[in-house]
């Protein structure tokens, strides 16, 4: 997880407020994705690596981060998250 948030740091940090927002975000996608693991679809790590894959590029598209609608929260700059519908 460190590589993975290091790499996305220096390729994205203009974007990411700090690298500790970005790493516990990180930590929150692995807990979710251990969350969401059903067994009968395959292995736990293949699992594990392409659910926080996708919510990573998910959340530097602009997306918050899952389960969290009522107090979003995201590692991006307020410039860089979607709007708010009115």
């Amino acid at each position: 997880m460190k590589n993975l948030a290091a790499k996305t740091y220096r390729k994205y940090g203009y974007k990411i407020t700090s690298y500790e927002d970005l790493y516990q975000t990180l930590a929150y996608i692995l807990f979710y994705s251990i969350d969401i693991y059903d067994p009968c679809r395959g292995s736990l790590p293949a699992h594990i690596k392409r659910t926080v894959n996708y919510k990573l590029k998910s959340m530097l598209s602009g997306e918050y981060a899952p389960r969290s609608k009522n107090s979003p929260f995201t590692f991006l700059k307020a410039s860089y998250t979607l709007a708010e519908p009115d």
